[in-house]
């Protein structure tokens, strides 16, 4: 989310020098599963305060086999974000936080007392001054000169001083340091970088600050992969489900992979270098192959930065090239005219393809498929592609879920990636992803 536009859409009601940290009680991987967000946040008639306290507590006691971590992981739809969450615990001893977890940004970061600026969160403000695991770094640090990329130093006290502004405006200044990351089973991620945030702002709401995990220096992947190597998965589960369980996870570590996990190349942009980019070819609505647009404003040029798909945990909504978004979107409006959808004339928001479906009507969904290079395909279902969006008049109508992009910067959002198994293969320079992925 660092580089990328706001994508943050309440109406959906609905993330140099080498150095690492270091793990103790270490398994060989770090497993942390998604929860259905009322084990966390119950609805809104019988949520309290003394319940969410009450909630959170007990989701630290989490258990797995022996080589795994586990760690809850909750989408952001109660409280109107289009992001996905994970609960850990930082310093010693340790306060519980609510962050965000992004694969398009590094940094680390949770607000900190005192704040002198600070949005309203869920779970207790982390005060460093009681962790006595908490290291300020020094300005003259490597970690803060040659790893930053906006360093500062406090005149006061020598220390390094962080600041990174988000796409949507968001952001956040304070101290860099290290700390400990505490995981249920008491595995601890000792010595991990990451900014104390004393002034915050933005679309943060709730949470208390954002675990990054892009390709860069400062990324949580990065720190811990002379543990768990550089690569890790995740499957984001379905942020409209009622369903009290989920099967959904974040690891880190190399894990068995799943027989229908179709893998396309990992390319770097130089321009971009901390983000998770590939290739598209193309797209399919209703089994036939969409025409109509530049294949070469989907494939990444390193030359310019342009092009290429980035595959964001931390944007709600998938953006592509305008005529490739176009093609799409007309193939997709002929195929649901065919099938008995009724498009509607006004737009909501960012969609400007939107239906409206009566009760016990019976229509036929275009499907919708993704093509990567490499051969892997993502065959979306249906809840992937139409986002429900409540209309002036009250009543629910049926988006398509895509967006256009002209500034060169295609994403892959979370809401497209839902229920797939995606797997972060950095050193074998590769992106998976499995269908149904939450189920296993």
């Amino acid at each position: 989310m660092a580089a990328l536009p706001s994508l943050l859409l309440p109406l959906l009601l609905l993330l140099l020098f080498s150095f690492s940290a270091d793990a103790t009680h270490t398994p060989r991987t770090l497993h942390v599963p998604v929860l259905h967000r009322d084990a966390v946040f119950p609805p809104a008639h019988t949520a309290d305060a003394a319940r969410y306290t009450a909630q959170l507590a007990s989701l630290s006691s989490t258990t797995d086999s022996d080589d795994q971590l586990r760690s809850p992981v909750i989408s952001g739809l109660p409280f109107d974000s289009g992001e996905y969450f994970a609960i850990v615990g930082v310093g010693d001893p340790s306060t519980r936080a609510l962050v965000v977890i992004d694969t398009g940004s590094d940094l680390i970061w949770l607000q900190c007392a005192p704040c002198r600026h600070c949005y309203r969160q869920l779970t207790p403000l982390y005060d460093p001054r009681s962790s006595t695991t908490y290291r300020q770094i020094p300005c003259a640090s490597p970690r803060c000169r040659g790893v930053l990329r906006y360093p500062g130093c406090d005149a006061g006290t020598g220390s390094c001083v962080y600041m990174v502004v988000y796409g949507d405006g968001s952001a956040s200044s304070g101290n860099l340091a290290t700390d400990r990351l505490v995981f249920p089973e008491d595995t601890h991620a000792h010595n991990v970088t990451l900014g104390c945030g004393h002034d915050n702002g933005g679309l943060f709401e709730s949470a208390a600050g954002l675990l990054g995990v892009g390709r860069g220096e400062l990324s949580f992947p990065t720190q811990v992969a002379a543990t768990y190597g550089r690569v890790f998965s995740y499957c984001l589960g379905d942020r409209m489900s009622r369903a009290k369980s989920s099967s959904s996870y974040l690891v880190f570590g190399r894990t068995p992979e799943l027989p229908s996990t179709a893998f396309t190349p990992l390319r770097t942009n130089p321009r971009r270098p901390s983000l998770y980019y590939v290739d598209m070819v193309g797209f399919s609505v209703a089994d036939e192959r969409v025409t109509g647009f530049s294949e070469a404003s989907l494939a990444l040029d390193p030359a310019t930065g342009r092009g290429g798909i980035v595959v964001d945990s931390g944007t709600a909504i998938s953006r592509f090239a305008r005529d490739a978004y176009v093609a799409v979107r007309d193939a997709f409006n002929s195929r649901a005219a065919a099938g008995g959808m009724r498009k509607v004339a006004h737009n909501f928001s960012v969609f400007d393809a939107c239906y409206g479906l009566r009760r016990k009507e019976t229509v036929r969904v275009p499907s919708i498929v993704l093509h990567f290079a490499g051969g892997a395909d993502m065959a979306l279902p249906p809840a992937n592609y139409l986002v429900p969006v409540q209309g002036g008049d009250r009543r629910m109508y049926f988006c398509l879920g895509l967006q256009a992009a002209d500034d060169g910067l295609n994403v892959l959002g979370n809401v497209q990636q839902q229920g797939f198994g995606v797997v972060f293969d950095v050193e074998r320079e590769r992106i998976g992803f499995a269908p149904n992925g939450c189920s296993t």
